[in-house]
């Protein structure tokens, strides 16, 4: 302002008391402006400071996650000390907060602000995780409490291994008789959810306690019931350790009976099992419970398992961890339940050819050749209704299994009904659960009656000692981790079937050249030059071997290629021209159908030796000719034949939901499957049934019955053979008609190609004047040019210079071709949009050209593109 003043004074300006009056607004606002930046700064440093602290609250919830799940596993719940009998090293009685061991940098103080407290309750809350397992020392305990919640927990000590329980009595005092010395800890029982625990020398913590459930409990009481009783639920680990010290038990423990650990002996007194039952009965957990001790009894080596889950796959859920399972079946996917199935019947002939090589008639004779298996099928009703084919495999199974070492366990809940004689007879195992009458447990004989309305896993087995009840064991997690720890060092078995096709193959992944499908003893469809084309993989489940998909002319005839948009179909053509190799040259036809007639006519006129003729899209083809697609197919089949009879090939590719896909099926001998639009397609298509996968990769089929994946081809499909119109321009010699619908236009064209003819709009009086065609050249050539209708007019003039002079036909419809030159014969079809004519010449015949006077090809036509009369 000073300055501003003194400048104004030295110059004798008013004008500079203008500065002088900006310097305090200037001020102001920087000093408004820096309290505003202030302000953003602090609430942007405020919304950081809250992200970090919710990623720190968010670390230390993840840590005292960690830190309970570790817990947790060192002290299960419920405590393993019940099933186990021997004690642990403390008891854990319930969930209470416990000091955490998560070491987290404490923050330097610098105040008492409210960031700093709350810094300060994140610390707290880090060393302190909210649920821990509480931990007591075994020995004496005092139970101070009444109700439910106590009598529960004193249930639930009693059982504890290493632990003398106390309980006060209704005076409030522990009975003289059954005082505890001193030291013991006491537990006091608030509520069901509550409990103080005191120990001496440690503070007094609040604990919500854990209770044992009666099935737990039932669990633990299974050793120690008397004979004559079946426990009502059997833990598998205590079922092991008796299994272990009991004498002459032969099989794989499944259960408790009336006298003790109940087994199965599939190999000496099977070979097969047959399990029936209600739903929920307990039959899944049998097969759970059967499988595990099959696995835990042998090493994967000499015994393997086979699980077939109809159900969803629940039934064997963790138990295809170990090494002894060779594949999980459901009803989840199809294809891969086909092919396993089919590849039961491969595992049979590989046994029998190991087990003739070796001169052994069975496998007892020498057990060291193979591995036992194990097939577990869960639901077999769904999976014979699914794939009734598997009758005839089961049965060949349960007739040839014994000497081969393969043994079957098939549930189902009526097995009365679902299961065939030839199956059923060779099953001597049999075990029924819970049935809803006497009638529907008939495997199990007159005692099916016990089993009416009987417990969970309660069951009747008939074997080779009679009948008698039994109790299934459950198994759980910790068991099946037991069991995968004994074999952890060895190797897993091999599937007993092919892994799945890749989803993409190049010719270095092609199986050896030898191996082949066999043939269907067909005839041969034709002689050809063309040997065979290989263009992908076969899967054959039933050998269990991969094969080479090869197209041979001269076997499989033609072919054509299904499947829906993006299926494969032009890969497919793209490796059988790639295959032809340079001795066979190949030809495609073009996509639009002016030229596709064109080239069909001269390969029916003059075929080239050994060519391989393809077709992307025949479908798109009649489509576009519309009316005229029996026309086209016509002049197809005679271009094929020729092709053929000249040691040629050909193949042609088609969507399967197209209408025209009907008129090719019939003309074709061979024909490769690609993936379908939908299931209803696929069934249509003559695909497996039930086999259709939605998810399939592009170039996966069916040839020839077996499962099909293309290989990619090492270059692309072949460029269309280009069939252009031959150019036509007037003879500059010779008078011309033309017949045009719009008759200004084609002038126009004719005077800016400065042809030599005069343009005659007057067609009646030209043609009535019109010389022989052998007149002097010196007279002047004329355009006689006119509409359809005009020359309709004059049709008998037409009809007499038509034998003498070339008939233009541009930009009309087939039907004024056909009226005015009486022409019967079908007309080749043209494209008006790309300068396309008709052109009759003085013989009577009709062609396809292309002239300037049918205008610019980019410009829009008035006309649509011929497709039929």
């Amino acid at each position: 302002m000073v300055g501003a003043v003194v400048i104004g004074m030295v110059l004798a300006s008013p004008f500079m008391l203008l500065f002088a009056a900006l310097g305090p607004i200037v001020a102001v606002a920087g000093v408004v402006d820096g309290r505003r930046s202030a302000r953003r700064h602090r609430r942007s440093e405020v919304e950081r400071f809250d992200r970090e602290c919710a990623l720190f609250e968010q670390a230390i919830d993840h840590a005292h996650a960690v830190e309970r799940r570790e817990a947790e596993r060192n002290t299960p719940h419920p405590p393993r000390s019940i099933a186990d009998g021997g004690p642990a090293a403390a008891l854990r009685i319930g969930i209470a907060p416990g000091r955490s061991s998560v070491a987290i940098e404490a923050p330097r103080r610098v105040g008492d602000s409210d960031d700093d407290r709350r810094l300060g309750r994140m610390l707290a809350r880090a060393h302190q995780n909210p649920q821990l397992p509480a931990l007591i020392a075994r020995g004496h305990i005092v139970l101070d409490g009444r109700g439910l919640a106590a009598d529960a927990l004193a249930r639930r000590l009693v059982h504890e291994p290493g632990v003398t329980l106390h309980r006060v009595t209704t005076g409030g005092e522990v009975a003289p008789s059954a005082r505890p010395p001193a030291g013991a800890s006491t537990i006091t029982v608030l509520s069901a959810t509550a409990v103080e625990v005191h120990e001496p020398g440690r503070p007094l913590r609040r604990v919500r306690p854990e209770f044992v459930t009666e099935r737990q409990l039932e669990a633990a009481r299974a050793s120690m019931e008397p004979e004559g009783r079946l426990p009502a639920v059997v833990a598998w680990g205590a079922l092991a350790r008796h299994a272990e010290t009991a004498t002459g038990l032969l099989g794989v423990p499944i259960g408790m009976g009336e006298t003790g650990v109940v087994a199965i002996d599939l190999v000496g007194s099977g070979p097969h099992a047959l399990v029936g039952g209600t739903t929920g009965s307990g039959k899944s957990e049998l097969l759970r419970a059967l499988a595990l001790g099959w696995a835990a009894a042998e090493p994967p080596s000499a015994a393997q398992l086979l699980c077939i889950d109809f159900k969803g796959g629940a039934t064997f859920a963790r138990l295809t961890e170990l090494p002894h399972c060779v594949g999980l079946v459901t009803d989840l996917d199809p294809v891969v339940a086909q092919r396993a199935m089919r590849s039961l019947r491969a595992e049979l002939r590989h046994r029998e050819r190991i087990l003739s090589d070796a001169g052994a008639r069975d496998l007892r004779e020498r057990p060291d050749l193979l591995p036992r298996l194990l097939v577990l099928v869960d639901e077999f009703a769904t999976l014979t209704a699914t794939f009734p084919e598997l009758h005839g495999v089961f049965a060949d199974i349960a007739a040839r299994g014994r000497s081969l070492g393969m043994h079957l366990v098939l549930c189902t809940q009526h097995p009365a009904s679902v299961v065939r004689d030839a199956i059923a007879a060779n099953c001597p195992v049999r075990l029924s659960f819970r049935v809803t009458d006497a009638a529907s447990g008939g495997i199990v004989g007159e005692r099916a009656r016990e089993l009416i309305a009987a417990p969970p896993g309660r069951a009747m087995l008939v074997g080779e000692n009679g009948t008698q009840p039994l109790q299934v064991a459950v198994i759980d997690d910790d068991d099946i981790d037991g069991v995968l720890e004994r074999w952890s060092t060895h190797e897993a078995g091999g599937s007993t079937w092919c892994p799945p096709l890749p989803e993409r193959l190049g010719v270095d992944d092609l199986p050896p050249i030898g191996g082949e499908p066999a043939d269907d003893g067909a005839p041969a469809a034709s002689r050809t030059s063309i040997d065979s084309i290989t263009f992908g993989v076969l899967d054959d489940p039933d050998e269990r071997a991969r094969y080479r998909a090869q197209w041979r002319p001269s076997r499989d005839g033609s072919l054509v290629v299904l499947g829906a948009s993006s299926s494969g179909r032009s890969t497919v053509l793209a490796v059988l021209a790639a295959g032809a190799g340079d001795d066979a040259p190949c030809i495609v036809l073009p996509a639009t159908l002016p030229e596709a007639w064109q080239v069909l006519e001269e390969l029916s006129a003059r075929p080239p030796a050994a060519t391989l003729l393809l077709c992307d899209g025949l479908d798109l083809l009649l489509a576009d000719a519309g009316d005229r697609s029996i026309e086209l197919l016509s002049r197809w089949d005679s271009a094929a034949r020729a092709v053929r009879a000249a040691g040629g090939a050909v193949a042609a590719s088609a969507s399967s939901s197209s209408a025209g896909s009907s008129l090719l099926l019939g003309r074709f001998e061979s024909r490769v499957q690609l993936r379908c639009a939908d299931a209803d397609e696929h069934a249509l298509a003559g695909a497996p049934r039930g086999l259709f996968d939605r998810r399939a990769p592009a170039g996966r089929g069916w040839w020839r019955d077996l499962q099909l994946q293309v290989i990619e081809p090492a270059t692309p499909l072949p460029v269309a053979r280009a069939a252009p119109a031959p150019p036509w321009q007037p003879d500059p010699d010779r008078d011309v008609i033309v017949i045009a619908a719009h008759v200004d236009d084609v002038a126009e064209r004719i005077a800016a190609a400065q042809l030599p003819h005069q343009v005659v709009r007057d067609v009646t009086a030209a043609i009535a004047s019109t010389a022989p065609p052998d007149r002097s050249v010196a007279l002047q050539p004329r355009i006689l040019l006119a509409t359809p209708a005009h020359w309709q007019s004059a049709w008998s003039l037409l009809s007499s210079a038509r034998t003498q002079v070339s008939i233009a036909v541009i930009e009309c419809d087939a039907a004024d071709v056909r009226s005015l030159l009486g022409h019967r014969e079908p007309l080749p079809p043209i494209d008006p949009g790309r300068a396309e004519i008709w052109l009759a010449e003085p013989n009577g015949s009709i062609s396809r050209a292309a002239s300037l006077l049918a205008g610019d090809p980019t410009r829009e036509s008035s006309v649509r593109p011929d497709r039929g009369a």
